[in-house]
């Protein structure tokens, strides 16, 4: 039996001054304006102190390699202003049991096919302090002496802001085979884990009441719910005196929505990237886009039932040779009226396949390919391209009505139809994909002319990002133009620079 005990503790100040200055998107209060009620005087260099500290306590115990058991807790603190700094605390678990280590499964037949099994599991909780004005209280006019009329800035900031709080459970298990005794698929090793995760208690920007003379106010509006698997299977493909090939196989799957708002509100976002729209409500899932959509069918249906296009008018109509409904008099596309859900942005499912082969030991020889199933990408890269009739695009011919032409009332009309620079459907592509992410070669010249005093001399040519295979139109479909570590900002091209091809030459040197 092993014991270990885990006792920690930070602290972390940071003191910051704000002087009288001027900025692009500076806070929407003003720090450097406070006046002191002490000496009633209006402080014009602002002094903000912020602390954060914690402690952390853990135990673990293991019984042999038969399994093992931890339990602990994180408790922070924050100095922020408002009622709600007081201290969270944060629980977390793991266990494991190795079934293979017992004596039954030792001395059963299984053994000799199903070589290892364990079974894992974890659950923790972490938070997210509000940053460090983000509870700095609402101000109002004070009539004190000379400074009578004195008013700070209306803010919207809330002193009554909560942590955002994630927990996250975890189930897996690390299944070992021995497939045969050749030298093919000697060994196979595969590991599966499932996890769900919740965000409760997350920081943003909310309509209240317009008495309140604020627009909008930061609270812990809504909470987010994500699950998905990932599994790994590593296959020792070949192995023999000379030549060594294993190869890994990752996948990953995962589904995240918005689980409740605050007053079954909708939040409408647009992205960082430019003008695509978001709107953030209970069931829907993080990140889909809302637009206008392109008919494919004169007699499409609305989710109501209703058509699209009233039946009075339908002979106005027809589906163009590119597939989409156009007027026949104008060559225009036929948007709707209104915005709908134009789908998930995230793919269905991700995995790369990794191999590694290595030959007498001086030679070796690695590739990576990357698969992206259905993942989409908004292409406003296309659109803008659209608006100012630079895309290659409007050289394609298109029959309408019998007619074959490069119709520019077409392409022009994917832009400004219903709303010019609105988001429409016609824009969002599949940007599934295949890529090989990597290719080496490297040869140990120590190995094969076995220099004296030399372990190692190793000469490697590596290129990543070399080929890609995909339908999606712009120049890289693994960008994504949006807010750095949003949550919902993701799925734009908004002219991302692509990912860069490149190549590398090594040199590994042993003594």
């Amino acid at each position: 039996l092993t014991s270990a005990t885990l006792v920690g503790w930070d602290y972390r100040k940071r003191n910051q001054t704000d002087y009288i200055s001027y900025g692009v998107d500076a806070p929407s209060f003003t720090p450097y304006n406070a006046f002191d009620m002490a000496t009633f005087k209006i402080q014009r260099d602002y002094k903000e102190e912020f602390v954060t500290y914690g402690y952390l306590v853990n135990q673990r115990f293991d019984y042999g390699n038969y399994g093992g058991i931890s339990v602990g807790f994180r408790s922070d603190y924050s100095s922020a202003f408002g009622r709600g700094s007081k201290p969270f605390t944060f629980p977390r678990g793991d266990a494991y049991i190795n079934l293979s280590s017992f004596g039954f499964y030792e001395k059963s037949k299984i053994r000799n096919v199903v070589t290892g099994v364990k079974f894992r599991g974890a659950y923790g909780e972490a938070g997210i302090q509000p940053n460090a004005y983000d509870r700095f209280p609402t101000l109002v006019t004070a009539t004190i002496g000379a400074q009578s009329g004195f008013r700070e800035p209306t803010t919207n900031n809330n002193p009554d802001l909560q942590v955002e709080v994630a927990k996250e459970l975890e189930l897996g298990t690390d299944i070992s085979f021995k497939a045969g005794k050749s030298n093919w698929f000697s060994n196979l090793g595969l590991s599966f884990t499932y996890w769900k995760r919740t965000s409760e208690n997350i920081i943003d920007q909310i309509d209240v009441a317009p008495s309140l003379g604020l627009g909008q106010q930061l609270t812990n509006s809504m909470t987010l719910a994500s699950n998905g698997i990932q599994a790994s299977l590593n296959v020792a493909m070949f192995n023999s005196k000379n030549i060594t090939w294993n190869l890994t196989s990752n996948f990953a799957k995962q589904k995240s929505i918005v689980e409740s708002v605050n007053g079954n509100a909708e939040i409408i976002k647009t992205s960082a990237a430019g003008s695509s729209t978001y709107i953030i409500k209970a069931g829907e899932k993080i990140g889909q886009l809302y637009g206008f959509l392109f008919l494919n069918s004169v007699t499409a249906t609305a989710p109501n039932g209703a058509y699209y296009i009233p039946v009075a008018n339908h002979g106005l109509y027809e589906v163009a040779s590119n597939g989409y409904v156009v007027d026949k008099v104008t060559k225009q596309p036929y948007a709707t009226a209104s915005k709908f859900a134009m789908g998930d942005p995230n793919p269905k499912f991700n995995m790369s396949f990794i191999n590694d082969v290595t030959f007498k030991k001086y030679l070796t020889f690695g590739v990576q390919l990357d698969w992206i199933y259905k993942s989409y990408l908004y292409n406003q890269t296309k659109q803008w391209m659209y608006r100012d009739g630079i895309h290659k695009d409007y050289d394609n011919p298109i029959t309408i009505a019998g007619q074959t032409e490069a119709w520019t009332a077409f392409y022009r009309g994917a832009y400004a139809v219903r709303q010019a620079n609105g988001t429409k459907s016609y824009f969002y592509e599949d940007a599934s994909f295949l890529r090989l992410r990597n290719i080496s070669v490297g040869f140990d010249f120590a190995n094969f002319f076995h220099l004296k005093a030399i372990s190692k001399c190793q000469i490697v040519f590596s290129g990543r990002n070399l080929l890609t295979k995909t339908k999606y139109t712009g120049m890289d479909p693994e960008v994504s133009s949006g807010a750095s570590n949003s949550a919902w900002d993701r799925g734009v091209d908004h002219n991302t620079i692509p990912n860069l091809k490149t190549y590398q030459v090594g040199l590994n040197i042993g003594f």
